[in-house]
Formats: C-alpha cells, sequence, structure tokens
C-alpha cells in the first residue's frame, strides 16, 4: 500500500506541475516524467496495479462513447476506403523505417520490420515470439520509442501555433459540474465498467476502452441522454495511464543495444512526419478538421490518442475509427502477411 501511495502522489506532484508549466497534457506527461524518475534515480519501492490502468482506460472509453452519433457512425462507414488507404500507407511507410535500419545497424529485417509496424506493443510481441529469428528485444524497443516519441511531440504538435489553428477548440471535454456523483451518471459509469469485463472476456483488442465505446456509444445512438464525463476524472484517467506508461519507459534489457535507441527516436519521428503529411491528403479528402486527420493517423495507441484529441475537442468518433481499423486489420492480416513474407526466398537467403 505504501508503494502505490507514493507511487500516486508522486504522479499528482508531477501532474500538478506539468500544469503550471502549462505543459500539454499536463496530467499524463508530468506524472509519466516524475514516476520514471524517482524510479531511475531513488530507491523508492513504486508499484502501479494494472486495474488502475484499466480504470484510465475505461473513462476515457466512456468519453469515446459519448461522442458517438447516427450521423458520425454513418460518416465512419463513409471513410472505410480511407481508413484501408491511410492503414496500408502507414505501414509501408514503416516497413521502409525497417529497411533502412537495418541497413543502418545490421539488426535482421524480420526484427526491424515487426518492431516497426505500429500495433499495439503487446500485440506485436506476442507476435514476434511466435516468428523466427526474431529478436524480441529489439521489438520491443521499437516499439516502445515510437509509442512514448508520439505520445511527447503529438501533444506539443497539436498545441503549436503550426497546427492548432483549424478551427478546433482547445478545451478539454468533460464537466466540471460537483453534481456529477448524480444516481444517472454512477448507472451509466457502472454499465461502462461491466462492458469492459464482458470485452476482457471475449478478447476485444484494448478491452478496457473498447467495451464502453461500445456499449456508451451504442446508447448515445439509440437516443440514451448520457451525462458528460466530469473533467476531474479525465484528470484521474491521465494520471492512471501516465502512471503505467512511467513503469514501460525500463530499457535495462537492452544491453548492449543501447546505441540503437537514438536510432529508434529518429525512425519514430519520420514516421510521424510522414503522417502529418498523409493527414493533409485526408483532410481534403473528407473536408474534415487537419487535427482529427492528424490525430486519427498519429502512431500511438488508440487511448493516448483519444486522450489527445479530446483535449483540442478533436471528433473522437472519427479518431477512433481510424485507430480501431488500423487495430483490427494489424490484429488480423498483417500475422498472416508477415508469416507469408518470412518465408519468401529473399528472407530464406538471409538466413544462411
Amino acid at each position: 500500500m505504501r508503494a502505490f501511495l507514493t507511487t500516486f502522489l508522486l504522479g499528482l506532484a508531477g501532474g500538478g506541475l506539468f500544469t503550471l508549466l502549462h505543459v500539454p497534457l499536463s496530467w499524463m506527461l508530468g506524472s509519466m516524467v516524475f514516476v520514471f524518475g524517482f524510479q531511475k534515480w531513488s530507491r523508492l519501492d513504486l508499484q502501479w496495479p494494472p486495474l488502475l490502468r484499466d480504470l484510465g482506460l475505461v473513462i476515457v472509453g466512456y468519453a469515446i462513447g459519448q461522442s458517438f452519433s447516427m450521423k458520425t457512425l454513418v460518416e465512419i462507414g463513409t471513410q472505410l476506403p480511407s481508413m484501408l488507404t491511410m492503414t496500408v500507407a502507414v505501414i509501408v511507410i514503416s516497413a521502409i523505417l525497417a529497411y533502412l535500419t537495418t541497413k543502418l545497424t545490421g539488426i535482421n529485417l524480420q526484427s526491424t520490420i515487426t518492431g516497426s509496424i505500429p500495433g499495439g506493443l503487446s500485440q506485436m510481441v506476442v507476435l514476434g515470439e511466435e516468428m523466427k529469428n526474431v529478436d524480441l528485444t529489439v521489438v520491443t524497443i521499437l516499439q516502445v520509442v515510437r509509442l512514448l516519441s508520439v505520445i511527447f511531440v503529438v501533444p506539443f504538435l497539436v498545441f503549436s501555433p503550426l497546427l492548432a489553428d483549424d478551427g478546433t477548440g482547445a478545451s478539454a471535454a468533460g464537466t466540471d459540474d460537483p453534481s456529477f456523483l448524480h444516481w444517472s451518471f454512477i448507472l451509466f459509469l457502472a454499465a461502462a465498467v461491466l462492458s469492459a469485463f464482458a470485452a476482457k472476456k471475449i478478447h476485444l483488442p484494448t478491452a478496457s476502452m473498447l467495451g464502453p465505446i461500445i456499449v456508451v456509444g451504442g446508447m448515445v445512438i439509440s437516443g440514451l441522454d448520457v451525462p458528460a464525463m466530469p473533467g476531474m476524472l479525465i484528470i484521474l484517467a491521465q494520471l492512471c495511464l501516465g502512471i503505467y506508461f512511467s513503469f514501460m519507459l525500463d530499457f535495462s534489457s537492452a544491453e548492449g543495444l543501447s546505441r540503437f535507441i537514438p536510432l529508434s527516436v529518429v525512425t519514430s519521428l519520420c514516421l510521424l512526419i510522414s503522417c502529418i503529411g498523409l493527414s493533409f491528403i485526408l483532410s481534403k479528402w473528407h473536408d474534415i478538421p487537419f487535427l482529427t486527420a492528424f490525430i486519427s493517423l498519429a502512431p500511438g495507441g488508440m487511448a493516448e490518442m483519444a486522450i489527445v484529441g479530446q483535449s483540442v475537442n478533436a471528433d473522437l468518433s472519427i479518431i477512433t475509427g481510424y485507430h480501431l481499423f488500423r487495430i483490427l486489420f494489424i490484429l488480423f492480416i498483417i500475422p498472416f502477411f508477415l508469416r507469408w513474407l518470412f518465408k519468401s526466398s529473399y528472407f530464406q537467403a538471409k538466413q544462411h
């Protein structure tokens, strides 16, 4: 209990300081930096139960579900061709960067490709375990560095004058109404929590967030008046996720690959720049705000990008649609493609 409370207080202090400094996504980034720093340079025993990470995802999922409507559902349906096009484009760019990484480091291409594809960390590590000649340390470094690069860079980009002035609001979603603990809100939140458990039982990707998105979004579309997610709970979600991400920053297992990390940062930034270019195309293709397009295509996790989108009042339903499509595409298509690719004559020749 002491380790948990210490971790929470550190995260709270970091979030509070970053808020005073007006850092974008202050509660998530501040808690992540503070907890990681104390983990790295102190002997404090820090712990953060996965259940609190799931709580953060439930809150984010509820907020995303509340943004759905029949109109946005129809719009997502009309954008399926562009979802496929942009997903394939991002994966192709990732593969090109993986090839360049292999040329510069000598690490085998199977490992760099598996690590460079912007799927979820856990999904790609599991996929790497099933493949021959894949170095899981390389996969983990590439996935974690990409995710953390996006988490740190994207908030500063979307709040910068370069990208922010496209008609999108800059205030965070949610309400600070002190009466938010009304019984109706508690009932809807309980339904979101139960839906997260159900989604885990049937093994949906990012179940703790996707379950609430489906259930709360379904209730909104059916015409129910779903209470807004309070701003206080949005802050709690950022804290829960920021502290959780801080425990992903441990590269101690990389050993001799430490020189590989700076290159991973460079390739992650190159992928992000490429996504900015694709976002201009997508925003013109469907006449949607550039920020919504950019956050939809950014190679980060769905939860992190949803929080970014929420902070600038971007269209969460569109953002979720693109990220969910990419997750499902990578889960169901990419494993079969990589198995076929790694059995090709090119890769077989490389092994001999």
